[in-house]
């Protein structure tokens, strides 16, 4: 089946970050765009149950703030006016490492703090001025409908459930011309694709065992900070206690605790308090005379998990999926809402692509579209699985893996004293630049003199010269 523009349904399952921007990039396609949502969305920004994340510190790094301003040109003046003011990373954030903690200077690298829920509904807001686009919500997907197309398995709609509290559960089919899952963690893809005959896709799981606390306290008017966040990663195998603190829009300081290995924060007052005074930097001297407008809330679903769902052989037409439901990362590295909206952007070039497009049935497109997904999220993942992996019980095992440990560690050791280090790992880390520019010949030369500095080669015992006594 051809696909052209502005004929058709597509429906998305999910009214999070990522099923929004699908939702924005489809209505320029279809004629009608249908977001499928389990939960009642509130009208003001404020955490619900679907985003279980949505008390804790979220951070849109540089590279998905400028993929959002392709995607909707002027939302950050959006969030801005919202309360969202855009920060320079290198000035306003600090980044403590085991080592050290570099000092700031300009960068030009920008990101925009602002908690979950008011990126979610300012988002939410301007997606919803397109008018193909609605949100159907209080309703459940069950499963997917299918059938027969040529020999292939075609999705051509879904399942989904309705509860009311004044009515019965209401089952009913939604037919569709093309289906996406932006179910995020929850995504019960595999069990459907599974009742379809279909094999179950391979899954990777790298998990760190981290769990962390969050609370949130009122910033008094006028009160500066010398910074607007902070970021503390756990470094395995030795320091498992890490923090990320967002200043936010009405006054409020987002303070969120991280502990790897098992080693959890607790979220009892004293608890809470004890965990902070154990990090480096200031927060605790900045916390002490603070209110908390909060109690506690912890989260411990943490582990990078993918679905090689580009691996997926036959692949249904008819179905595509992203976000979470594909490749979710530990929440730590703040990579899940930028690899969101890039993988929004490789839709919209696909589907922008009409000589591509028009060639190729919409069965082929989305299989297409998968193989992208697993381009896009190679190198996230990769950032965030090999410190992660430092976690595990067992020692790691590859030569390249060890080799990528030991040169990770040289950078945190030379970052905090060299600039154009921080610099450079401040754009990979805010994914706009490829984790390769790590490997410059300048930064291979900076870190091989170092390490023969704090590892210099033995001097070889010098053997005297025989003396005519010990000549026999």
């Amino acid at each position: 089946m051809d696909q052209t523009p502005h004929q058709g349904d597509a429906l998305v399952i999910g009214a999070g970050i990522a099923g929004l921007l699908a939702a924005h990039v489809l209505s320029r396609s279809f004629a009608t765009v249908t977001v499928l949502e389990r939960d009642h969305l509130p009208e003001t920004p404020r955490p619900r149950r679907g985003v279980p994340q949505g008390r804790h510190a979220h951070a849109l790094q540089a590279g998905g703030l400028l993929a959002l301003e392709q995607l909707l040109p002027g939302i950050s003046d959006d969030l801005r006016a919202a309360g969202a003011p855009r920060i320079d990373f290198c000035v306003q954030a600090r980044l403590h490492l085991p080592y050290g903690t570099p000092p700031p200077r300009d960068s030009g690298i920008i990101i925009q703090p602002a908690s979950r829920p008011l990126l979610e509904s300012v988002l939410r807001e301007r997606v919803m001025r397109t008018d193909n686009i609605r949100i159907d919500q209080g309703c459940t997907v069950t499963g997917l409908l299918s059938e027969r197309h040529r020999h292939r398995l075609r999705v051509t709609g879904v399942r989904l459930v309705r509860r009311n509290t004044r009515a019965p559960a209401d089952e009913r089919s939604v037919p569709g011309n093309l289906v996406v899952d932006a179910s995020g963690r929850a995504s019960h893809l595999p069990d459907w694709l599974a009742a379809l005959g279909l094999p179950r896709p391979a899954e990777t799981v790298i998990d760190a065992r981290v769990g962390y606390a969050t609370r949130a306290y009122h910033l008094p008017p006028g009160r500066a900070l010398e910074w607007s966040a902070v970021f503390q990663p756990p470094h395995a195998p030795h320091s498992p206690r890490g923090c990320f603190v967002l200043r936010v829009e009405n006054d409020q300081l987002l303070v969120t605790l991280q502990g790897a290995g098992g080693d959890h924060p607790p979220t009892d007052p004293a608890g809470f308090d004890a965990f902070t005074a154990s990090l480096h930097g200031d927060v605790r001297e900045v916390l002490q005379d603070l209110v908390p407008i909060s109690s506690a809330v912890r989260y411990a679903r943490t582990a990078n998990r993918r679905l090689h769902y580009d691996r997926l052989r036959p692949w249904p037409g008819g179905l595509i999926a992203l976000g979470d439901a594909v490749c979710a990362f530990n929440p730590v590295y703040a990579q899940g809402m930028t690899v969101a909206a890039l993988e929004a952007l490789t839709l919209a070039a696909l589907l922008a692509d009409r000589t591509q497009a028009s060639a190729l049935p919409l069965e082929d497109l989305t299989q297409a579209f998968q193989r992208r997904v697993a381009r896009v999220t190679a190198w996230p993942w990769q950032l965030a699985t090999l410190p992660d992996r430092g976690w595990r019980l067992e020692p790691p095992r590859s030569l390249p893996h060890r080799g990528a440990r030991w040169y990770l560690d040289q950078w945190q050791r030379l970052v905090p004293q060299d600039p154009r280090m921080f610099h450079d790992i401040a754009r990979v880390t805010n994914m706009l630049a490829s984790p390769l520019l790590l490997a410059r010949p300048r930064h291979l030369i900076r870190v091989g003199k170092a390490a023969v500095r704090r590892n210099p080669r033995p001097a070889r015992p010098r053997t005297p010269p025989p003396t005519p006594a010990s000549i026999p």
